[in-house]
């Protein structure tokens, strides 16, 4: 090895070099407040090691961003750590940056002859933020998209030259390949090489200098780097990345759901150490607000840092130096912590709605993440999202039907952040039904219950609150069952649930399709009381039993009904007739009345298919979220099953055995 050793220096000194390092003197020796810089070295150098692993696996296309981010994520071995580490030592290294400046500053480590040294530092500070800004989009989900719409258009705030430095960043007119390619090159190219020029030259530049000696006398004699300066280096840098490590395991990385530029995404924030630039944007809007906030500011801010070390040349330039950087630190600090509370504060309307906003994005995320494990299509991704009927569903229910319905459960006192996001949509003043599991067991015992089906969660909002349907309720099962003595009101009772069960049957909703089956022989003699104690062919179609100007009950709720509902509701199969002609204007309107020319449709055939698909609840579901919904399927009913012919045949069977005795 001795040889080896020796032929090698021999031919490139590495003797030499390596002493110059651990040799390096240390004025005072051995502080701990000098270990900031070696830090942030060891950090960056972890960004580089964990960036170039992730580039192997990265591919920089609108198609195969989020994939192959999802896959590192999710599939490959290891890959959750490595992305976490690379995410949050970049959190690291910005802190680290912004300790090492404010050293640098406070000590006065930019006066003569360090000024180059100084300015070099400033470059490699520059490069950093850059790799910040360019990193955080490289996911191409919803938060990286809208980060890169924002960094397009500060890039395109720029006075005269503004349209034509947005056009080279988007590589076009809009976001697409070219600019994501464009920030992937910035990223793991020109930023990384340009930080490294700035590194190399800081640290060659550095060392001849030497460090800024204390400036107060001291006994303590100067030291080398080797052991006690590389000791406090080690045990600081063993600290962060622990610390990183840590938070990696115990927070993994996320991913949004997919970009789509096509959907409203209002959570779109920036990493925290650029919070305080979204937040100075508020309070300069427009272009011209822009420019000040995002170029104007900083361009101040970055040309006093330039001449601080002529400024501190001057009697108090040095005061005002340190001054200046505490309070562009102190303005960051605020800026950020006022960006946190308007989102976090969960008391005003605008809190609310983020909070609300954000649990919907990691349900889409979540969700998106569920598909991507069953197989990405070749379109990717967002082809995927879009067709699929429990997000697309449910986009397009809020664009189209949430102006008159909502769709939440009922039993929870605040949907909006009790409710399962991807299933909630509430609608603040509704005009017709909530159509949360419609068609299901509960829904249609809620049809047969007055004192709800005149409630605002059935027909309390429509011209139906006073309808037929209501009167008959009324009549034939409220009044009934107050009639009845009491021990038969619980019988009564069971056979008006078998009634409902029976209707709710004929929509075969995938959720309850297990129930049904095991429950057939119940459901049919549910639907003989339909048909002959209730009578409801008196006024529905069942079937082959025609009636009268009530909805067709043939199939109800199914998805072929649902389907033609939304098509058409305003025919006779379902509640168009003479008796309600003249509300034909309250009635709900149809979104596929033009069969004859598509384009003219409010809704296509596929966008109607996903609506009624998210009602239904049928949607597909991975195999582990598959066996978590089984599980769960398989816990007790909460309420008892109808068990008519149960009782008729304990009775029989009782008169039998009274006979006997």
């Amino acid at each position: 090895m001795k040889s080896l050793i020796d032929w090698l220096d021999n031919r490139t000194g590495i003797k030499q070099a390596i002493a110059s390092v651990f040799y390096q003197r240390i004025p005072g020796g051995a502080r701990w407040r000098y270990v900031w810089g070696t830090t942030l070295l060891f950090a960056v150098v972890v960004q580089f090691i964990t960036g170039i692993v992730l580039w192997m696996h990265y591919s920089p296309s609108t198609q195969t961003a989020w994939e192959s981010v999802y896959y590192i994520q999710h599939e490959m071995t290891g890959g959750a750590l490595l992305r976490g580490i690379h995410l949050y030592t970049s959190s690291a290294v910005m802190l680290l940056m912004s300790l090492h400046l404010l050293q640098v500053v406070v000590h006065g480590a930019y006066r003569r002859p360090r000024e180059v040294t100084y300015w070099l530092g400033l470059g490699a500070m520059v490069m950093l933020l850059g790799l910040g800004q360019t990193g955080y989009l490289l996911t191409w989900d919803q938060r990286g998209f809208g980060a890169a719409k924002v960094a397009t258009n500060i890039a395109g705030a720029s006075p005269s030259i503004g349209d034509d430095v947005k056009a080279i960043a988007l590589g076009g007119d809009d976001l697409g390949h070219h600019t994501l390619t464009r920030f992937a090159a910035l990223h793991m190219g020109v930023l990384p090489a340009g930080l490294v020029f700035f590194l190399v030259l800081h640290a060659a530049v550095g060392r001849r200098q030497g460090l800024t000696p204390p400036e107060k006398e001291t006994d303590k004699p100067d030291g080398v780097y080797w052991p006690d300066q590389a000791l406090r280096d080690a045990v600081v840098s063993l600290a962060v990345i622990a610390t990183v490590v840590w938070i990696a395991m115990r927070f993994p990385a996320e991913l949004g759901p997919p970009s789509d530029g096509s959907v409203e995404f209002n959570t779109a924030r920036p990493e925290w150490y650029f919070r305080f630039l979204f937040q100075l944007l508020k309070y300069f809007p427009g272009a011209s607000g822009m420019f000040i906030a995002s170029q104007l500011i900083p361009g101040i801010i970055m040309l006093v840092l330039l001449l601080m070390p002529f400024i501190g040349n001057w009697k108090l330039g040095r005061w005002f130096n340190t001054l200046f950087v505490l309070s562009v630190f102190a303005g960051i600090g605020v800026l950020t912590a006022l960006s946190f509370n308007e989102d976090y504060n969960g008391k005003t309307e605008k809190s609310k709605h983020y909070l609300a906003d954000l649990r919907l994005a990691h349900a889409e995320a979540e969700r998106s993440i569920e598909l991507a494990s069953m197989g990405i299509p070749v379109d990717g991704a967002r082809g995927q999202t879009r067709r699929d009927p429990l997000i697309a569903g449910r986009r397009l229910f809020k664009a189209h039907c949430a102006s008159c319905h909502s769709h939440h459960d009922v039993s929870l006192e605040n949907p909006h952040e009790e409710g399962d996001p991807l299933t909630t949509v509430v609608c603040d003043e509704p005009t017709a039904a909530n159509l949360y599991k419609f068609g299901s067991r509960e829904w249609m015992e809620g049809m047969l219950d007055h004192e709800k089906l005149v409630g605002p969660e059935f027909f309390g909002n429509t011209i139906f609150a006073e309808g037929d349907m209501v009167y008959w309720v009324q009549g034939t099962i409220t009044d009934e069952l107050a009639d009845l003595p009491d021990d038969e009101k619980q019988a009564f009772k069971m056979q008006v649930r078998a009634a409902a069960w029976a209707i709710s049957g004929l929509a075969e909703l995938p959720y309850q399709k297990e129930k049904d089956e095991e429950q057939s022989e119940q459901l049919e003699q549910g639907m003989d009381i339909v048909l002959n104690e209730l009578s409801c062919i008196d006024c529905h179609t069942l079937g082959d039993e025609e009636a009268g100007a009530g909805p067709d009950l043939t199939d109800y709720a199914s998805e072929e009904w649902l389907t033609e509902f939304i098509r058409n509701p305003r025919t006779e199969r379902f509640y168009y007739s003479e008796d309600n002609y003249d509300e034909a204007d309250r009635l709900m309107p149809g979104y596929a009345t033009h069969a004859d020319d598509p384009d003219l449709n409010t809704l296509s055939d596929e966008e109607i298919s996903l609506i009624v698909r998210w009602i239904r609840r049928d949607w597909p579901v991975a195999e582990n979220e598959a066996a978590e919904e089984s599980a769960e399927a398989d816990e007790p009913a909460a309420e008892p099953a109808p068990d008519v012919p149960a009782e008729e045949e304990s009775e029989d069977t009782a008169e039998t055995s009274n006979e006997e005795s």
